[in-house]
């Protein structure tokens, strides 16, 4: 299986830890494929849900991966680019604040390029989103949905606490924390300090998006020719 698409077309449809072999490496990597969903195949490549791991890392570190598939967990930037490299993707970001509400985006031809171009993303267009409150109501105000890959964002390379590739003279991953695309620092950082403490908006280093410190954030992506069994 070379990603959890595979994993499913081959009749394997209960999420969990399943492994994959990429094309760079001899040795399999587990990841965790959700099956689940909107129809499945999704192979995760970022999950946080209770701040158990540091996310506050060097560039080997995420260039690697790091972290348990099962858990709280960052995939790893060559690992990203080998799957999201070959074929278009489509990247799902889902997202949970400390009131229960739930929102998600989509963004069509995801893509992380090679180290030697810094592990730049292409976002590509958002094509969908969504979400509801904690009593299934109404996407929620503080979890907007067009700002992790804007124009601006895509093409940036991904920083970390001892490799700068943002836009900003401050170092953006000393002062926000954790490895991301940066750009001038902005408005997300999906690995970013995790707040035990729960919601806040005054600080600008946490696992944010638009500047409210999340709960919960998953990434992941899956080839965007998939059709769901």
């Amino acid at each position: 299986f070379k990603s959890c698409a595979d994993v499913h077309g081959a009749g394997l449809t209960k999420s969990g830890v399943y492994s994959v072999q990429l094309s760079n490496s001899s040795e399999p990597t587990q990841v965790w494929c959700d099956m689940e969903t909107s129809g499945g195949g999704w192979t995760v490549i970022q999950h946080r849900s209770d701040g158990s791991l540091d996310f506050h890392r060097t560039w080997a570190e995420y260039k690697l991966g790091f972290g348990e598939p099962a858990g709280e967990h960052w995939l790893g930037n060559e690992q990203v680019h080998q799957l999201s490299s070959q074929q278009p993707h489509v990247l799902r970001v889902e997202l949970g604040d400390w009131e229960g509400h739930h929102a998600f985006s989509l963004y069509e031809r995801f893509s992380v390029a090679s180290e030697k171009q810094h592990y730049r993303t292409n976002g590509g267009r958002e094509v969908g989103w969504g979400g509801e409150g904690a009593g299934g109501g109404t996407f929620h105000p503080r979890l907007p949905h067009t700002l992790l890959f804007s124009p601006r964002k895509s093409g940036i390379g991904f920083s970390t606490k001892d490799v700068d590739n943002d836009n900003c003279v401050c170092k953006c991953s000393q002062f926000a924390t954790g490895g991301w695309w940066f750009d001038a620092c902005g408005p997300s950082n999906l690995n970013g300090m995790y707040y035990m403490s729960g919601k806040h908006t005054g600080k600008f280093n946490g696992v944010k998006w638009h500047y409210y410190s999340l709960r919960t954030t998953t990434m992941k992506i899956r080839p965007a020719d998939f059709q769901p069994s």
